[in-house]
């Protein structure tokens, strides 16, 4: 009777137009369109198409999407980095990804991008991976992670710049690129390499004329809507500013950011709704957040008033803004070399954007034994 009723259900199917199947499991989730692949070659074929990926991602993104957490999830004194699901309602956490590590050294993870990220070290280890469906796929190394390798080898610094990853948004391809400081250490002088996915090879293209900040975690390149972003350091107690890569064009462009002089380790960026976003942490504890629209133009979005909180008091290091919920809720990252805390900030007052802080507490329901020790990102 089972083999009978399953006959059938196949027959249904197979009757039904395939235009029809793919926009039934456009709606689906992830886990089960991923089982949905064993069907037929026919439907395995559908799904893994490009096309298909594109307007399933289309229809699941949300105003306030799940966050990715990247860590450590330690086990009998043994710690075992891995990625996690935040959803961004229930506050739990789901769905544990392990990541291959085939070296002992510590793992850095990008940004993520249409739900993908790079996971990869500064020497040997480098690949994609989609943490929805445990797809990866190893790439070869860049002449940046060659080249510390023997430096390393000869007991000589190795290049500290982080990868960025992102897509160009006229052809769909996805990139990655990787700049870096001159080894020579000439003013104005960085070296640049964009993986090419089709080619599977990396190639130089021109560099940045303006160096890059690469000795601490705010060095980390931010990818929005088709560009990738870096700061650049601070001249003479100049004001701050940031350079800009095309990722269709391939060319890099200084910006100015509208942040009068703050010392560097005031100031961040980040990415929020496919917006860039910078902000400082003024010494009385105020705390503005600039976002740039379509058009490059700087809009001022929120105002913090942290003076109420230990974090306005004592810290200086500016808070990150990773999602807003509503006009009293939005959920902020506070990190520093050592450790990196995710934080719930609500009760506030809020008044023409101003936003007068009363209470900060820890996001997680079960914080347990995680550990947030590589990265925070939304899942776009």
């Amino acid at each position: 009777m089972k083999e009978k009723r399953k006959r059938e259900a196949i027959e249904v199917v197979e009757r039904l137009p395939h235009v029809l199947v793919e926009d039934i499991l456009q709606r689906l989730e992830i886990k089960p369109i991923v089982r949905f692949t064993c069907v037929s070659k026919q439907w395995n074929s559908t799904i893994k198409s490009r096309y298909f990926a594109s307007r399933h991602l289309a229809r699941v993104k949300s105003p306030n999407p799940d966050i990715l957490l990247g860590g450590e999830l330690v086990h009998e004194s043994k710690p075992y980095p891995c990625l996690r699901t935040l959803g961004s309602h229930s506050g739990s956490l789901t769905d544990v990804n392990y990541i291959a590590k085939p070296s002992r050294r510590r793992l850095v993870v990008t940004g993520s991008c249409d739900g993908l990220v790079c996971i990869y070290d500064f020497k040997k280890v480098l690949y994609v991976f989609n943490p929805a469906t445990r797809w990866c796929r190893f790439l070869p190394r860049a002449k940046i992670q060659k080249i510390n390798c023997v430096r390393e080898n000869l007991n000589c610094n190795s290049a500290r710049a982080f990868l960025g990853f992102g897509k160009d948004t006229l052809t769909s391809n996805y990139k990655m690129v990787w700049l870096y400081n001159s080894f020579e250490n000439l003013d104005g002088q960085t070296t640049c390499e964009v993986f090419d996915f089709a080619t599977n090879t990396w190639r130089y293209v021109i560099g940045s004329r303006h160096r890059i900040c690469d000795h601490d975690f705010k060095s980390h390149p931010v990818y929005t809507d088709g560009s990738l972003y870096w700061w650049t350091p601070q001249l003479n107690n100049k004001e701050t500013k940031m350079i800009c890569f095309d990722l269709h064009a391939e060319v890099f462009q200084r910006m100015e950011i509208p942040i009068d002089y703050v010392g560097p380790h005031r100031i961040i960026m980040c990415s929020l709704n496919n917006r860039l976003c910078v902000s400082a942490m003024k010494i009385n504890g105020i705390q503005d957040m600039w976002s740039l629209k379509s058009d490059k133009v700087w809009e001022k979005t929120h105002s913090l008033d942290l003076s109420y909180t230990t974090f306005g008091e004592y810290s200086g290091v500016p808070l990150s803004l990773v999602a807003i919920f509503d006009k009293t809720r939005m959920l902020i990252l506070w990190q520093s070399l050592e450790e990196k805390v995710l934080l719930l900030v609500e009760d506030t007052e809020t008044q023409s954007g101003k936003h007068k802080v009363r209470s900060i507490s820890p996001w997680f329901n079960k914080p347990s034994s995680w550990l947030v020790n590589l990265l925070i990102e939304l899942v776009h």
